[in-house]
C-alpha cells in the first residue's frame, strides 16, 4: 500500500532518540489539546511542558498539525502496512475471525480511546488536503478490513457486503469511544461481545454454502471463546 501520509522526516540520527522524544511531545500535546483545544494550545506550551526547545521541536514534528496526523498513522499502521500494526492478526479461515474482530476492537476501548476521541473533535481544524490524505488512509483500512473478512471466509474475492460489513464494524470501532457517557454502566466484556457477535452472525450469512456445514461441525466440538478463557484461568 502506498503511504498516503507521508513520512514525517527528521535530521536526527538514532531513531530510539527519535522514538522517544516524538512519545514524550506527543503525550503532552494530547493533554493539552484535550484540556485547551487543539487551537488554543500553543507550541510554547506544548514545549514547556515537555521539556523540548522550540527549535528543537522540528527535529519531530514539521508542525503543531503533524501531532494530530502521527497520532492517526500509529493507530492505523506501522511504515504504511497494516498487518506491522496487528501482529497478531493471522487469517487462514473461519476460526480466526473471531480473534481477528476482538483485536481490532479492544484497542479502541483502551490504547486507543483518547486518540478516537480527540480525533474526532479536532481533525476538522486540519486543512482540506491533509483531512483527503487520511480519508484516504481510512479507506485503505477498510479494503485491509475486508479482505481479511475474505480470506476468513475463503471467497475469491471481495464484494459489497464484505465492503459494507467492514465499514460498518470500523465505524462502529471508532464510535464506541465517543459513547461513553450512554455506555459507562455496561463492562467492556459486553460491548465487544455484543460487536463481534453481530459481526459474526453476518459473516456466517456470508459464508459459501460449502463451508457451512464444515463450520457447524466444527462449532460443536469448539470451546467458545470464554469457555477458552476460563480454561485457561489457573
Amino acid at each position: 500500500m502506498e503511504k498516503a501520509v507521508d513520512e514525517i522526516k527528521t535530521n536526527i540520527k538514532n531513531p530510539k532518540l527519535v522514538e522517544k522524544r516524538r512519545n514524550q511531545i506527543l503525550k503532552v500535546a494530547m493533554d493539552l489539546f484535550q484540556k485547551n483545544g487543539y487551537h488554543a494550545t500553543t507550541m510554547r506550551e506544548i514545549c514547556k511542558k515537555a521539556n523540548v526547545n522550540q527549535g528543537s521541536f522540528y527535529d519531530y514534528f514539521g508542525s503543531k498539525k503533524d501531532i494530530l496526523v502521527y497520532i492517526y498513522k500509529r493507530m492505523m499502521y506501522y511504515r504504511g502496512v497494516f498487518d506491522k500494526t496487528f501482529p497478531k492478526i493471522k487469517i487462514s479461515n473461519w476460526d480466526d475471525l473471531e480473534s481477528f474482530l476482538r483485536d481490532m476492537i479492544l484497542p479502541s476501548l483502551g490504547r486507543h480511546k483518547r486518540h478516537i476521541q480527540l480525533l474526532y473533535r479536532e481533525t476538522i481544524s486540519l486543512d482540506k488536503k491533509t483531512q483527503r490524505e487520511i480519508l484516504q488512509i481510512e479507506s485503505d483500512y477498510i479494503r485491509w478490513v475486508a479482505e481479511n473478512f475474505r480470506e476468513g471466509l475463503g471467497l475469491p474475492s471481495t464484494n459489497s457486503q464484505l465492503e459494507l460489513l467492514a465499514n460498518l464494524v470500523v465505524y462502529i470501532n471508532s464510535f464506541i469511544p465517543l459513547r461513553g457517557w450512554n455506555l459507562h454502566h455496561l463492562e467492556q466484556e459486553e460491548i465487544v461481545d455484543f460487536v463481534v457477535g453481530v459481526s459474526m452472525t453476518k459473516l456466517k450469512e456470508l459464508c459459501p454454502e460449502s463451508r457451512k456445514a464444515e463450520m457447524i461441525t466444527q462449532e460443536s466440538r469448539t470451546p467458545t471463546w470464554h469457555e477458552t478463557v476460563k480454561i485457561n484461568q489457573p
